[in-house]
Parts: C-alpha cells; structure tokens; sequence
C-alpha cells in the first residue's frame, strides 16, 4: 500500500512528468531543505543587501506563487530574479520584457498555422511560458491590460485558457519586476495573483556601495550558477509536501494567525486614512498557511510551531516597507501574550470542534448506523469541570474513549451534554475572542440539534 507521501509523489509525477523517488523520508526532505538554505545563502552573497527580497522569493517558490519587485530603475531586480533561478538545476525557466506591443503569442506561443486554417486559434506552447518551470517578466505593467487579462488563469490556476485551448502548466512561479504602479482594474487582479510583493528602497550607505562594486567586478553584473544547485525533482515534491496536510498546523497557530490578520487590518485603517479600505482577502488568508508550512520546513521540522508566525510578514507586508514590518510585528508579539491565560481553554474548544465536524460528516454518511463514535460518559461532567486542570483531564478522556451511539436517547444526552460543556467553557474563558468562538461553536451545534444530528 502506498504511503501518503508517496501518493503526493506519484501526484506530483503525473502533473509535472518528472522521475519521482519511491520513497522519500522526512531525512531526503530535509537534505533538499539544505541545499535550498545554501542556496539562499549563496544568492546573497551575490546580490548585495536583499536578504529579506531572497528569503521572500524562496516563499514564493516553495508555496507554487508569485512574487512582485517593485523600485526605481537600475536597482538590479532582473539580476535578482535571475539569480535565483540559477540556483536551480535542470529548471526550464521563461524571461521576457513585457511592452504594451507584446501580444499573448509572444508569452504562450505562435498560433498555429494549420490549426489557424481550421479555424481554430491553437497556441503552440513548445518554448513558451506555459512549459516553463519559473519566469521571469521585466516591466510586467509596461503590458496591455489585454495582454495582463490573457496571464490570469496562468498565474491564478497554472493553465492555459485561450477559447478551445485549456492546457494545463508546468509553472511553479513567476517573478514580475516593475518601476511602477498604474490604477487600473486589471492592475488590480493581477497584483492579487502576486501575494509576495516587495519594494526595493534606495541605498546609498557607502559600506553597501562598496561591497555592490566588488560583486560587480567579480561578475560583471551577471548571474552566476552556484556550485551545488537544487535538484528542481526534490523541490517540486517539497513544494507538494507544503501544500499538503503532512506538515501539521496546530490549530490554536491557525486562530491567532486569523486574530493577528484582523488585528493588522484594523489598525493599517486607523493609521493610513488613504486605506481606509484596506483588507487582506479570505484567498491571502488561508494560503498564510502554506507561508507557515514552508517557514516549518525550513526550519527542519514537519510541524508548524508560534514562532513561524513571523513569517507572515513576509506575505501580508511589502517586503522593504519598515513601518508595516514594524506593525505587524508588534501585533504579533501582543497576540502572543494575549491570548496566555485563555490557551488551554482554546485548546479545549478546538478539540471540541473537531468531535463537532466528525458529527457534521459522519451523520452525512449513507450508512447512519455508523455515523459517529462520541462521549458515552459524559455523566458528572459538572463535577469534574470546576477548574481548568479538570476540565482539560475530562476532556481528554473524553475525546480518547469514542464510542458508536446508535438510537435517538443516547444522541439527545450527548448533544445536551456538550451544550452544557460550552457553557462551562464560557464561564472560564477570559477574553472576548475567545468567547467568539465559542459562541460560534455554539451555533454548530444548535444546527446539528435541529437537524436531528444531536437530538
């Protein structure tokens, strides 16, 4: 029987026709985590003061997305784009400058004739774009907003969607470089498909300008191949590894992550009246987690920790932006000790709601006799839930003796049993946030009630 590493792999095969290991361990993970770090290193060697543009783009690669560069003329962003593609062995990678006479042919490939003479608009995409592994476009703005609507699908879904023609991509991710913004509803939907954005600042601090003209003199300004590069096979299967379920993400880190994002929106409105609109979308949001899952591996570990919370930065901030650094760092760090007192009791409550989601798709199953294991001793629950050691002890007793229900009075006791452990809950809790929650877990389980699933 397969593993579920294994399926990812043989997945992973499928969608990019490369040759995939049979098994791959945690500890061959973790040696494609070191040749990447190496290579992050190396790449700053060679591009002097982007430390931060490096680590970011290394995000962006790892989590399948994009990365936007954005600074005045002449800060070497193709240079840093192109570095960091070098890193990589055997990747097929795309570069163009964008102009606002580049037509989609010029990305996606010629038309093709005989195709053409059947009426039919084929793009020939051997060379182009679509087969890429990365690209790069320079001037990405610079682009029609015909041309910027053709990118969408590409970027957004990794396919080619041009009438007939629906082709699926090898692109991982593409790093567009720009000198400027330009507001249009188009440039809107294409920066969204961009979640890592960076602003390269001016320096001129004359240490940095030394080190810059030596880099210049060994490399003349050139992007130069590291001397072990990153076997782009092992990255493509890390890179499905982060984006799956086999890195762990406990679920307290997913709820201050949402509480840190609100937090972040709230208080860029309240000191920037020109973004007085500001949000962060529910899209950005939930791949926060996938940023999470590749701060864990590349930290050499296979379950995400509070600290990798950092990170967000690294998504939800423009890289290079100190002040919107600054404030999300400091709501980090508040959320953090905030929500102490109330850890366990949050805690508590998420184990509470996955027994609630077990019941949700259980009592979906065709066979109902099967539809749950819960909490067949839920009998002096009142007793043993005066204090929160008590309560975290009966809960995980509880949780750990699940047992088949199968007639109607059984399911009335349970439902009116954790009914009244929600309760319980609200009297420990000690911040509003957490009384949100539970609230809301209150209100699954008054559906599933009048739906018959708890009653």
């Amino acid at each position: 029987m397969e593993t579920g590493l294994e399926l990812i792999e043989n997945d992973l095969a499928l969608d990019y026709d490369i040759d995939v290991k049979e098994e791959s361990s945690s500890t061959e993970l973790f040696e494609c985590v070191k040749q990447i770090k190496e290579n992050i290193k190396y790449v700053n060697r060679q591009v002097v003061d982007r430390e931060e543009m490096v680590r970011q783009a290394f995000y962006a690669l790892l989590t399948g997305e994009h990365q936007l560069l954005l600074s005045r003329t002449g800060m070497a962003k193709s240079l840093l784009a192109r570095q960091i593609f070098c890193c990589f062995k055997n990747a097929n990678v795309f570069e163009k400058q964008l102009t606002k006479d580049t037509m989609p042919d010029n990305l996606f490939g010629a038309y093709d004739i005989d195709e053409m003479k059947k009426g039919r608009m084929i793009h020939n995409v051997e060379g182009s774009i679509v087969l890429a592994d990365f690209a790069f476009l320079d001037e990405i703005f610079d682009a029609n907003d015909m041309l910027l609507r053709s990118l969408l699908s590409l970027l957004n879904e990794k396919r080619l969607v041009n009438g007939q023609q629906q082709l699926k991509s090898t692109l991982n991710s593409v790093i567009g470089a720009t000198n400027y913004l330009r507001a249009t509803e188009m440039l809107e939907a294409v920066l969204d498909r961009f979640l890592y954005k960076s602003y390269i600042p001016e320096n001129k601090n004359l240490y940095t300008q030394l080190a810059i003209d030596r880099i210049y003199q060994q490399n003349y300004g050139t992007a130069t191949s590291p001397e072990h590069k990153i076997d782009l096979n092992d990255f493509l299967i890390l890179r499905k590894v982060v984006k799956s379920q086999t890195l762990k993400i406990p679920e307290y880190i997913i709820f201050l992550k949402n509480y840190i994002l609100r937090r972040y929106i709230e208080e860029t409105r309240a000191q920037d009246p020109n973004q007085a609109n500001y949000t962060i979308s529910d899209r950005t949001s939930v791949k926060i987690q996938d940023l999470l899952r590749a701060s864990a591996i590349l930290d050499f570990r296979m379950e995400v920790e509070e600290k990798d919370l950092d990170q967000i930065y690294y998504l939800v901030s423009i890289v290079g932006k100190k002040e919107e650094k600054d404030r999300l760092s400091n709501i980090i760090e508040t959320a953090r000790r905030y929500f102490g007192p109330d850890r366990k009791i949050l805690e508590d409550i998420f184990q509470l709601m996955q027994v609630i989601r077990e019941i949700r798709s259980m009592n979906g199953n065709k066979n109902i006799n099967k539809s749950l294991e819960v909490v067949k001793t839920m009998e002096g629950i009142e007793s043993t839930l005066k204090d929160k050691r008590g309560l975290r002890a009966k809960f995980q007793h509880i949780t750990g003796k699940i047992i088949p229900f199968s007639n109607k009075s059984e399911k009335e006791k349970m439902g009116e049993s954790i009914m009244h452990y929600c309760d319980l809950l609200k009297q420990m809790a000690d911040k509003k946030e957490t009384l949100e929650i539970i609230d809301g877990l209150i209100n699954d389980i008054e559906f599933l009630r009048s739906q018959a699933l708890l009653n």
